[in-house]
């Protein structure tokens, strides 16, 4: 696969060690052995904080624009816009992950020590627990947009949700190492990547919807804060998106990296090895989502259906497109998709002639296809997952059934 075209490059021989892409894709943070470096909207250097070294994992703010970094040094670290250290705390281990939330309030912790630490905005430590009864590394951390609840996973072969006060509200095994997670602005939905090459989806109470055993190991996985998709890096040269049913549905060639992490908003994806830093677009793969969005309102049209809420959300949808709103434009496109699925038989006295003309003036000409219908399927896969909690179904039936449905 021939690598797409990158945004833009950051070419310089730094070796990442962390990624954070601010929510609109417009900033990134780089975490390296060196230092912090900070990139604007064209992947051009505004600063490199060379105070802060041997970086683990950092992690920025979608809204304060707060930036929290993990070093190997134990310290972790508050840094501003500006690369102005706010503040640290060194630690007793390691700082192996991080996560932030949009307020930059509420700062999760990972130590190789096995310790998940919740700190507020200003420094000072909430609660600390310490996830087994040896010192198994935490590997991954992710907390909400709100910070409301915090997902870790770690060596031990082990995924925990603990919410803001430190209460655990659920912990499962997952059969081998968890090296990364992620979760959706609201908590409903979470992903986890382990050692044996799966990657697999959740609902809030850990129940599996979907996973995926690839023919190697990925390298990173991301999620819009929607979880509308995943993204996951398959290989070092290829990224591939998955939506909430487990269908692959979009994915392109990459200048080989190692790391990556997508913008939380949806609309980009940046990835880095020795070599640079590159910054993709998703527009395409989005641009489809707004056409197919078109084309059931269309039909629902042409059934004599009554879609002007729909198609005022999809209007909203197009404008947040325009604009480069991702995450708005995820919203609004789901929501004009259920209205126009919900629409109501109307009394019209247009003819059919007349109909279609209506339709016609708001048909583009392409020959994408329409998009699945996710929430039915979602509820199925919702049903088969219970099924199979409750014994109604063994985990080979379960399997052959969900694979049957995704075949549909």
């Amino acid at each position: 696969m021939r690598p797409a075209p990158a945004n833009w490059s950051f070419r310089e021989n730094i070796s990442p060690s962390a990624l954070s892409v601010t929510l609109d894709g417009k900033h990134t943070a780089i975490g390296t052995r060196n230092g912090l470096v900070f990139l604007n909207s064209r992947g051009r250097l505004l600063w490199f904080n060379k105070k802060i070294r041997r970086i683990n994992d950092v992690s920025v703010s979608t809204r304060s624009g707060k930036i929290a970094v993990g070093s190997s040094q134990k310290v972790l670290y508050l840094v501003n816009m500006k690369g102005e250290s706010l503040w640290h705390r060194e630690l007793e281990s390691s700082v192996l992950a991080t996560s932030i939330n949009s307020r930059g309030n509420l700062i999760a912790v990972g130590t190789d020590e096995g310790k998940l630490i919740l700190y507020d905005g200003k420094g000072k430590k909430l609660w600390e627990v310490h996830l087994s009864n040896s010192d198994f590394s935490v590997n991954s951390v992710d907390i909400t947009s709100d910070g409301e609840f915090i997902v870790a996973g770690t060596d031990y072969s082990h995924l925990y949700m603990y919410d803001v006060k430190g209460n655990v509200l659920w912990s499962k095994e997952t059969g081998s190492e968890v090296l990364k997670t992620c979760i959706s602005a609201n908590g409903d939905y979470l992903g986890y990547l382990t050692s044996d090459r799966k990657f697999s989806f959740c609902v809030k109470n850990s129940r599996v919807l979907w996973e995926n055993t690839f023919d190697s190991q990925p390298l990173w996985i991301d999620m819009a804060q929607t979880a509308d998709f995943v993204s996951v890096g398959e290989s070092p040269n290829k990224v591939n998106l998955y939506n909430k049913s487990g269908r692959k549905v979009w994915g392109f060639g990459n200048e080989v990296s190692r790391i990556g992490v997508m913008a939380s908003g949806g609309g980009n994806v940046v990835l880095g090895n020795k070599g640079g830093i590159f910054n993709y677009s998703l527009e395409p793969y989005l641009k489809r989502l707004l056409l197919g969005c078109k084309k059931g309102i269309i039909k629902a049209t042409d059934d004599n259906l009554d879609t002007t809420a729909a198609k005022k959300i999809y209007d909203l949808a197009s404008k947040n497109f325009s604009d480069a709103n991702y995450l708005q434009f995820l919203t609004n496109i789901q929501k004009a998709r259920n209205l126009a699925r919900e629409a109501r038989v109307i009394e019209s006295t247009e003819s059919p002639s007349e109909r279609r003309l209506e339709r016609n003036e708001y048909e583009e000409t392409s020959d994408t296809s329409l998009e699945n219908n996710e929430d039915e399927m979602m509820s199925k896969l919702v049903q088969l997952a219970e099924m199979r909690e409750n014994g109604i179904l063994s985990e080979e039936e379960f399997i052959m059934a969900k694979s049957k449905l995704l075949r549909l």
